[in-house]
């Protein structure tokens, strides 16, 4: 006898696959790995996957308010099982994105490591046992040490850890510091520099890469504190001012209202704040702001352009000021260097001053304080963004936390 199956109309067929996509998305959350313990990937974690534990992170609400978060959290890391190549076609696109028109002579870029190996931060980010809302987090500061030179061709194994001691600002937001290493092939008798545990498989490998970046959570009862009177600038304001150094201007960036999307789309951050002005509205800002280490890396490509020559070991530091609403038209500027001579090919960008001598910036590169640089709003007015860069080694050894 034949038996008869049901009958199920177009809607009824698409209300059962729905409800079993959210039945087996429902058992995939609960199977992910919570956190407690080092999480060991076979391959990078898919951008899909990755913001579906980021919207069910921020659905089961924060469970912890900010300006109560403890002085030592659980330790979180996550890192790949083994060495893996640069993305050949993502490398290309940095390039062309950050300004990187000439090359960079068969290595990749100091700040391009993190393009690669951002995803293993949001992955941090989303596990369970981490206990903030990273949706509409922000940076504060980043601090990029390079070893040595890492080229375009290496194997490179990943690992991201977030480091157990939150800090809790003024205003009630809360710092979180995420430190990305990567370690390379070594000399078998040289040894790693510090860190967490190699990854499985490490062996005989060192540390080449460090970045250590930190998020600032914001608490919606974060203390904005009391403002200025119309006219009246902040307390110091005037004085921090007139102890600036003179900005020597060496590039303008134009920076399109797509620039979010666009890096977001190569280091995995589609944090809303950077999409799109209806995404980014929700979180306080008008219009979509431009990712803070796409800044930074488009300011390595401006300096590499007027005399910058990296020297290993070295550390970049860099200290974010204020977000970028795109689009934008920004100013990269060297602080506290003077023009050099100029040539016909001396101003990097429009409006730019002849770049001071290589000489001014490898003596600059090899003090306590570094070649200083910043990123200016268009007027000059204000800092986005103030960095330095070291090879200074006491520099690096500080960078590194080493006595």
């Amino acid at each position: 006898m034949a038996l008869a199956l049901p009958q199920l109309s177009l809607a009824g067929a698409a209300g059962l696959l729905a409800a079993l996509a959210v039945g087996l998305l429902g058992a995939a959350l609960l199977l992910r790995p919570s956190g407690r313990a080092p999480v060991v990937l076979a391959a990078w974690p898919g951008l899909a996957w990755l913001y579906i534990q980021a919207i069910a992170a921020a659905a089961k609400g924060t469970p912890r308010k900010p300006r109560d978060a403890p002085a030592g959290g659980k330790a979180i890391q996550v890192m790949l099982a083994r060495p893996v190549h640069f993305g050949h076609s993502r490398l290309r696109r940095y390039l062309g994105l950050a300004g990187f028109s000439e090359g960079t002579a068969g290595a990749v870029p100091l700040m391009y490591p993190v393009v690669e190996g951002f995803r293993l931060v949001i992955q941090c980010m989303v596990l369970p046992v981490f206990p903030f809302n990273v949706l509409g987090s922000v940076l504060a500061r980043t601090r990029v040490v390079a070893l040595r030179r890492v080229g375009a061709e290496e194997k490179l194994t990943y690992s991201c850890r977030v480091e157990p001691g939150y800090r809790t600002t003024a205003k009630g937001d809360t710092e979180v510091d995420l430190v990305l290493e990567c370690r390379g092939a070594a000399p078998p008798a040289a040894a790693a520099a510090g860190g967490a545990a190699a990854p499985p498989g490490a062996a005989g490998s060192a540390l080449v890469w460090r970045c250590v970046t930190t998020a600032i959570i914001l608490s919606p009862r974060r203390n904005k504190g009391p403002k200025p009177a119309a006219g009246q600038e902040p307390a110091g304001a005037a004085a921090d001012a007139a102890a600036a150094p003179t900005p020597l201007v060496i590039d303008t960036w134009k920076l399109g209202p797509d620039t979010g999307r666009r890096y977001g789309a190569l280091n995995g951050d589609l944090n809303p704040i950077h999409l799109h002005a209806l995404t980014s509205s929700l979180f306080g800002f008008k219009r979509p702001i431009a990712h803070a280490l796409f800044l930074t890396g488009r300011a390595e490509a401006s300096l590499r352009k007027a005399g910058l020559h990296p020297r290993y070991p070295l550390v970049l530091s860099a200290d974010f000021k204020r977000p970028t609403l795109l689009p934008a038209t920004l100013k990269c500027a060297w602080l506290g260097l003077a023009p050099g001579a100029a040539t016909g090919a001396a101003a990097a960008g429009a409006g730019a001053a002849a770049p001071p001598s290589e000489a001014a910036v490898a003596a600059a590169l090899g003090s306590a304080e570094g070649a200083r640089f910043a990123v200016l709003t268009e007027d000059l007015g204000k800092e986005v963004l103030v960095g330095s860069v070291s090879c200074q080694p006491e520099a690096v050894k500080a960078a590194l936390g080493e006595a």
